[in-house]
C-alpha cells in the first residue's frame, strides 16, 4: 500500500497499530491534522461525542505517539490542547495490516467508515455549495481489468501527480488563499467482488 512522502510521516507497525485502530480515533487525528489544535472538549462538539469519549481515545493516541499536548490557546479555564505529531500515516510493508489481533483489518474498516462518512457528508452538502464548487465536484469510478503489478504501477502514478499538488502543504489551521478551499481526493483500488478469488497464472511447464 503506497501513500504519498509527505514530511513527518508515521509508520504503522505492530505496536502502534493498535493506537489507531477505531474509528473515532481515526476521525479525531484527521481533525487535528486537517483543523489543527482541540480540546477533548471541542472534538466532542465537533465529532457529535461526549467529552468523556474524546479524551479517553485522546490519551490513547497520545500513548502511541500520533498526536502531542499543544501550547494552551489562551482563553480562562485551564484545557489541554492536543495536536497531530505527524503529518500522515504510511504503511511500510502491507503484512503489518495482515498481522495478529485482526488489527490490521480493523484499522482499514475504521478507514473506510470514515471516509464514507465523509463523502455521505459532502453529498449531502452538495446543494448548498456555490455553483463553481458543484461542478468542480466529483464523484465517480472506473472497473479495469489490471494485472497486480499494473495496479501498483496505476496506484503509484496517481500519488505522483497527488504529491505534485500538494508540494507546499499548508499547516493545519493556517489561512487559505482566496476562492480556495481544502479538499479531500480519496481513491481506493481493490479487486472487485466477483473477481475476489483471482485465479493464479497456470504453473510452467
Amino acid at each position: 500500500m503506497e501513500h504519498p512522502e509527505q514530511p513527518s510521516q508515521v509508520e504503522l507497525n505492530a505496536r502502534n497499530l493498535r493506537g489507531v485502530a477505531h474509528p473515532l480515533r481515526v476521525r479525531i487525528l484527521t481533525v487535528l491534522r486537517t483543523e489543527g489544535p482541540a480540546t477533548a472538549t471541542t472534538l466532542a462538539r465537533r465529532l457529535d461525542q461526549n467529552t468523556g469519549a474524546t479524551s479517553y481515545h485522546l490519551r490513547q493516541l497520545a500513548e502511541y505517539g500520533f498526536i502531542v499536548e499543544a501550547p494552551s490557546q489562551g482563553g480562562g479555564r485551564r484545557e489541554r490542547w492536543w495536536q497531530a505529531a505527524h503529518v500522515n500515516t504510511v504503511v511500510p510493508d502491507d503484512s503489518v495490516l495482515a498481522g495478529g489481533e485482526g488489527l490490521g483489518i480493523a484499522y482499514l474498516q475504521a478507514l473506510s467508515r470514515v471516509w464514507s462518512d465523509a463523502m455521505t457528508t459532502a453529498v449531502e452538502a452538495t446543494a448548498s455549495l456555490p455553483p463553481e464548487w458543484r461542478d468542480a465536484q466529483d464523484f465517480g469510478d472506473y472497473v479495469l481489468t489490471l494485472t497486480p503489478a499494473e495496479a501498483k504501477e496505476l496506484s503509484a502514478d496517481i500519488h505522483r501527480l497527488l504529491r505534485r499538488r500538494n508540494s507546499a502543504p499548508q499547516s493545519a489551521g493556517s489561512p487559505l488563499p482566496e476562492g480556495a478551499a481544502r479538499v479531500a481526493f480519496q481513491f481506493q483500488l481493490f479487486p472487485t467482488s466477483a473477481d475476489r478469488h483471482v485465479s493464479h497464472p497456470p504453473d510452467s511447464e
